[in-house]
């Protein structure tokens, strides 16, 4: 697993939370341009998250696999980052698997689970936190929930 994505995520929540109240919302702007690119930009090359903060980027959600999207929108779901329209997707995303248990047997499906996107891309990138990391954690769910509805 990657530290890259956490280890600049703590860097951008240390300089969200020590700036100013503009800086602060400039910061958090640049973060939701970073990851607004909609559903296009999240299933192809994935966007830098931080951008100029060290590049730290999402995976490309069209190469984790489906059982990693499964597994993510599981622990989005189950932590509270998504409604309860995230459940029906899952089901079925589930049922494309064979079910839970034969999903157990994917290894990106138990990575998304712990709340790590990346699957079979090679990039990892560890969701949930607070403050800053919570919103991108948010705004990446919000995209997972997209995208998997796609695949269906």
């Amino acid at each position: 697993m990657s530290t890259a994505a956490p280890r600049l995520a703590a860097i951008a929540l240390g300089l969200f939370l020590g700036a100013s109240t503009a800086a602060q919302a400039q910061l958090l702007d640049s973060v939701k341009g970073a990851l607004g690119g909609g559903g296009q930009q999240s299933s192809g090359g994935g966007g830098s998250l931080l951008g100029g903060l060290g590049g730290a980027s999402m995976p490309s959600l069209g190469s984790v696999g489906t059982g990693n999207i499964t597994g993510i929108l599981t622990y989005c779901a189950k932590n509270n980052y998504l409604g309860g329209g995230a459940s029906s997707v899952k089901d079925k995303l589930l049922g494309k698997l064979g079910g839970e248990q034969q999903a157990q047997s994917d290894p990106g499906y138990r990575e998304g689970l712990s709340g790590i996107l990346g699957g079979n891309s090679g990039q990892k990138m560890e969701l949930g936190g607070g403050g800053l990391k919570q919103q991108i954690t948010e705004k990446v769910c919000d995209q997972v929930l997209e995208y998997g509805q796609s695949l269906l």
